[in-house]
């Protein structure tokens, strides 16, 4: 019974030892422990700080951003269906974001987010994927036209960032005709004739 029982502990400690060498040669390397919470953002999020419905629209444009037709905007699928996008960079490079207010009951001008991601992050060791952000990885839409419009959040601090966002002024499909189309040229020959 003796010779028996050693064989047992003799064996159960051979499998810990082989157990124990297989998990270090299979274990990938630079993601064995925690490396994943040193990572940069890859991601940006574009939308409510509290999870309120807003009523907007996202597209997307450049050789960074994923495809149109995966952009949307996504809610909590219980209380909200539009709350926020997130755009994750598909190469190093630029992507813009239009979000497109609705004219009729919020009243915002349209406004474009320029974001843009770096090349792939390698330390430490491979366990970083994708391609890091550039700037803020986060994005406020105010929940009321009154808050105003897009901005960033940079740093720990939380500071408003406008770095990266254009306004589109006056884009509505009938500014070009009545504006450009009648004043431009009336304004342009009477500043001509005056100024000659």
């Amino acid at each position: 019974m003796k010779i028996l029982s050693l064989k047992l502990l003799s064996f159960f400690g051979v499998l810990g030892a082989l157990g124990f060498l297989l998990a270090l040669f299979t274990a990938q390397q630079g993601c064995a422990s925690n490396c994943a919470e040193y990572c940069p953002a890859t991601t940006v999020y574009i939308g409510s700080p509290d999870n309120m419905e807003l009523n907007v629209e996202f597209d997307v444009n450049g050789p960074a951003c994923p495809p149109r037709y995966s952009v949307g905007c996504e809610g909590d699928e219980n209380t909200t269906a539009c709350t926020h996008t997130t755009i994750t960079g598909q190469q190093p490079g630029e992507c813009d974001v239009l979000v497109a207010f609705n004219p009729y009951s919020d009243g915002r001008p349209w406004q474009v987010i320029h974001l843009e991601f770096g090349q792939p992050y390698s330390a430490p060791g491979k366990c970083c994927q994708g391609y890091p952000v550039i700037g803020p990885s986060a994005y406020i839409i105010p929940d009321f036209p009154q808050g105003g419009g897009v901005y960033g959040i940079s740093g720990d601090g939380g500071a408003k960032d406008y770095d990266a966002i254009s306004t589109l002024h006056d884009a509505s499909a009938d500014a070009a005709p009545s504006d450009a189309g009648v004043d431009a040229p009336a304004d342009a020959g009477a500043d001509a004739a005056a100024g000659g």
